[in-house]
């Protein structure tokens, strides 16, 4: 039988790096206007204004697969924890049960 290993602490970074993602995709427009903003041109402010609005809609829904992904993701990772500790108390509960149920040494 094959072992099962799954390192949860890797799906616990990779919930960590997308929820990142969805932060920094919501604060893309704060971001946008600061760039305009910044940038000392009219003409070079306008246009990167009128491309942070045309990425609006593709940025909200890349922000919904992104936060969706990253249930799924924090999901898996729970369950897989509860199984693990459900296998560790049932480890345990059969080792005390094996131990109760040894015959015992009589010393002589």
């Amino acid at each position: 039988m094959a072992d099962l290993q799954v390192q949860t602490t890797l799906l616990q970074q990779l919930e960590d790096d997308l929820l990142a993602i969805a932060t920094e995709y919501e604060s893309a427009d704060d971001f946008s206007a600061a760039v305009a903003n910044a940038v000392g041109d009219d003409a070079l402010e306008d246009r990167v204004r009128e491309f942070s609005t045309k990425w609006n809609d593709r940025r909200k829904n890349m922000t919904e697969q992104v936060e969706a992904l990253y249930e799924q993701v924090k999901a898996i990772r729970e369950n897989l924890d509860a199984v693990d500790q459900e296998l560790v108390r049932a480890l345990e509960e059969a080792a005390a049960d094996t131990a109760a149920n040894a015959p015992h040494a009589v010393p002589v």
